[in-house]
């Protein structure tokens, strides 16, 4: 699905988070977009073809900083260098075609563990939720990827003063400072889609 626009641009609005860093480029729509909202944005692809088609195509974008090479390790250079509060948005785990990682399908606990080295707010965003949530989809190998609660033990263990949801397709974990404005966010998301079932399932029936 991608994420949560609005979630993200009001929290950076409101706690001067200047920083987004993104693992698993893809196509760079999202660090596009990140560009327009934040001061600094670094995106972080082990895809030489994927990296080399995006930084052709977005290298007049002044302000992202194409980064090719395995999540992990450019995220351990990187988080040495981040002073500010910082959002991530991890991505970095495999999903076909010319995306990397077939045979190291999901680095996402050992990123993990290496945003919480960080100084600063982490403001923690996870694309594909349900792929945590239950045994992702053939080819994936299940084994590779950890399940829902190895994940969020692994955020509640390293980013112990964090509230952390899971809403559309997305796992959050937010400084406590912010779990109102995420509450908030979640409750529309909730309402408008209890507000879709409703009008789905209590239509009239027809006449005869």
């Amino acid at each position: 699905m991608g994420p949560p626009e609005k979630l993200i641009q009001d929290l950076a609005g409101e706690f001067q988070i200047n920083n987004f860093v993104e693992t698993g480029t893809y196509y760079g729509a999202t660090a596009k977009w990140a560009s327009t909202i934040f001061n600094h944005v670094f995106t972080i692809e082990n895809s030489v073809d994927i990296h080399t088609k995006v930084v052709n195509q977005y290298s007049d974008i002044k302000n992202i900083d194409f980064i090719f090479g395995d999540s992990r390790t450019q995220l351990s250079k990187l988080t040495l260098k981040l002073k500010e509060s910082t959002l991530f948005w991890l991505d970095a785990h495999w999903s076909g075609g010319l995306t990397y990682g077939q045979n190291d399908q999901c680095p996402l606990l050992e990123e993990i563990a290496i945003v919480n080295s960080l100084k600063t707010d982490v403001y923690l965003f996870i694309d594909d939720a349900r792929l945590f949530l239950s045994p992702p989809q053939p080819p994936h190998n299940f084994e590779q990827w950890p399940n829902i609660t190895q994940l969020v033990n692994s955020i509640q263990y390293t980013l112990s003063n964090h509230y952390t949801v899971i809403i559309e397709d997305c796992v959050i974990s937010v400084p406590l400072h912010a779990k109102s404005l995420v509450v908030a966010y979640c409750q529309d998301v909730n309402v408008k889609l209890w507000e879709e079932y409703g009008k789905k399932h209590n239509r009239p029936k027809k006449s005869m």
